[in-house]
């Protein structure tokens, strides 16, 4: 149908459906008259959504990471069919190059996949050489092109860690810096007096503690633990001498130390508290943002994070590191002043703990953590020894336990016995880590909820990275478990899929997403490079609806998108939408950082020449 006729038909449809409204009466026969109103609304946004859109069947293909495999690392593949052998192939002209066998184990899947109760896996770490390949098995299917190499993670880290770049809030992206049509002007005047630098939470614009604070940590662990040299990652400040990576994380100090008042205290957010309907607002055209309040939850967090960021500066900016460090003391007397307070602020409560004891447990013990490693003063320790929890396997939600216990980690003034304790707990998270990610049919050992993607690499830094680095040869599982998380984010997922936009060489990938700003710029390609998606999700809210007559867009959220089907009998692992779903597909600054830091262990493995004696 012609679009001036599909137009016709629907101002007719609506016409007639408003005649027939006016005439009904009340009761059952208004409120099904309502429901063919709406439904001769939808009628053209659904067609039209049904004819551009097409998803692939789950596990068409075998499963593999999209992006590819260090030359030593464990390679291995999913498939939902047995096999009895296999080979590899190059990706140009499919030449073998490699032959495998049957499968190494078969994993009951009916958890993660429904009705496909068993898949089974093969193994074809012997493949070194570097190149694009594909897995072909005798029954029938093959995989999707990855590459092998020592340098196969530099464009996704270089990808992943630029999305901060177009994240910064109060600030323009603006060419050449943008590669591409993700622009805005500048938005600095929106911000609250005194406030600079930061960046945007998530899809939304809000600027909060609770969730800078951890992604600050995660960037500076990255560059105390890879010691990462880059300078030409095309940001502003590229060529200053500065590591890339210090330099994004300063954008969030900076946050950090112009939100802290006369008190000492840090205030919790800087909010946008008003949005005009999806796909209008951008950064330059929403209303000024509203300071949040100063409290001890987001001081403690501040104090650990801006005290870990004068140890990372010293050697590379010492008058920047002392800075931070003056402002972490101050910090600190305002948590000395307010003994057995916890207190956050009502402004954007969507994150808000107000009052909870253990939350405030945690986040003095994160301070103490990093107080003692900017300082070595003994009281740190005391506090700490005090304070602390070992971390769990899965931390409760806004607990900095796993991340106080690294900062500890790291000072030479540890209690032995406290940092014995600390390491043996983490080994034996490490331990579940891989346990859980053996009985997975995609040997992911991540959770299905909001933002699962994230649960991942949140289990693979707090556990199996750190034993990974200890001893990369004699923890070689922790290593390859770690990887399964981003092995299963880069496509060895049921979907076939990269939760991760952008990436060269990448056959199906993040389009989507939930996104203020860029659903307002209507940019193509829609999405800038290194956006990741949160992932499946065990049960997405009934409010993330579609909504086809929305306006000036239609809205495809995870529930109702007629070209990306979804039901309560959809498989676990399948609970995902590439859209503007908001529980599936809204990125967040928090598993970014712990992507940055993954990605720089990958290609520190990447670079390593075998993995066992």
């Amino acid at each position: 149908m012609l679009p001036g006729r599909r137009r016709h038909l629907r101002f007719l449809l609506l016409g007639m459906a408003g005649a027939l409204f006016l005439m009904a009466g009340w009761g059952p026969a208004r409120r099904r008259l309502r429901h063919l109103v709406v439904r001769a609304v939808d009628f053209v946004p659904v067609r039209q959504r049904m004819a551009a859109e097409r998803e692939e069947a789950p596990l068409t293909f075998l499963a593999t990471s999209q992006v590819g495999y260090g030359p030593a690392m464990r390679k291995r593949f999913t498939s939902p069919r047995p096999f009895r052998s296999f080979v590899v192939e190059a990706a140009r002209d499919g030449k073998a190059v490699w032959t495998g066998s049957g499968p190494i184990r078969t994993v009951n899947a009916a958890d993660a996949l429904g009705p496909m109760t068993d898949v089974w896996i093969g193994d074809f770490s012997p493949v070194q050489a570097p190149g694009r390949y594909r897995v072909r098995a005798d029954n029938g299917l093959s995989s999707k092109g990855f590459s092998v190499g020592p340098e196969v993670f530099d464009v996704p880290l270089r990808a992943v860690q630029r999305w901060f770049y177009y994240q910064r809030a109060f600030t323009s992206v603006a060419a050449p810096f943008a590669e591409g049509p993700w622009v805005h002007p500048d938005d600095r005047d929106k911000a609250p007096p005194g406030v600079e630098g930061g960046w945007h939470d998530a899809g939304d614009f809000s600027v909060y503690t609770v969730s800078l604070s951890p992604a600050v940590f995660w960037l500076l662990s990255a560059a105390a633990d890879f010691s990462p040299r880059s300078d030409d990652l095309d940001l502003p400040e590229s060529g200053n001498g500065v590591p890339d990576v210090l330099d994004e994380a300063r954008w969030g100090l900076r946050w950090l130390l112009s939100v802290q008042d006369g008190s000492g205290g840090f205030r919790n957010s800087s909010c946008e508290e008003s949005y005009g309907p999806y796909g209008t607002n951008r950064p330059e055209n929403v209303p000024p943002y509203r300071a949040g309040e100063v409290g001890t939850f987001a001081t403690a967090w501040a104090v650990g994070t801006l005290a870990f960021a004068a140890v990372v500066y010293r050697p590379v900016d010492p008058a920047f590191a002392e800075r931070c460090l003056k402002s972490a003391r101050a910090g600190v007397r305002y948590l000395d002043g307010h003994p057995g307070e916890n207190t956050d602020g009502p402004t954007c409560p969507a994150a808000r703990r107000d009052g909870d004891a253990e939350v405030g447990r945690s986040a003095r013990a994160f301070a103490a953590a990093g107080m003692l490693l900017a300082t070595g003063e003994r009281r740190f320790a005391d506090q700490y020894s005090a304070l602390h929890v070992p971390p769990a396997y899965q931390p409760p939600f806004l607990s900095l336990d796993g991340p106080a216990a690294l900062l500890y980690l790291r000072s030479a003034r540890a209690t032995p016995a406290v940092a014995a304790a600390l390491r043996a707990r983490i080994r034996k998270n490490a331990d579940l880590v891989r346990a859980v990610g053996e009985a997975h049919p995609f040997e992911w050992a991540g959770r299905y909820h909001w933002g699962s993607i994230g649960a991942g690499f949140d289990r693979a830094v707090l556990h199996s990275a750190p034993m990974c680095l200890g001893d990369p040869v004699g923890s070689a599982a922790d290593c390859d478990e770690a990887m399964a998380s981003l092995h299963y984010a880069f496509g060895r997922n049921s979907l076939n899929f990269s939760y991760v936009s952008g990436l060269p060489g990448v056959e199906r990938g993040m389009r989507g997403g939930f996104h203020q700003w860029l659903a307002a710029l209507d940019a193509s390609p829609r999405d800038f490079p290194g956006m990741i998606a949160g992932g499946p999700n065990l049960e997405p809210p009934a409010a993330d609806a579609s909504k086809p007559h929305a306006r000036p867009r239609p809205i495809w959220g995870y529930w109702g998108d007629p070209a990306l089907p979804r039901s309560n009998r959809t498989p676990v692992d399948g609970r995902y939408t590439d859209n503007d779903s908001w529980s599936t597909n809204e990125p967040s600054v928090v598993w970014e950082a712990k992507a940055v830091y993954l990605l720089h262990l990958a290609r520190w493995l990447a670079g390593r020449t075998s993995r066992a004696p």
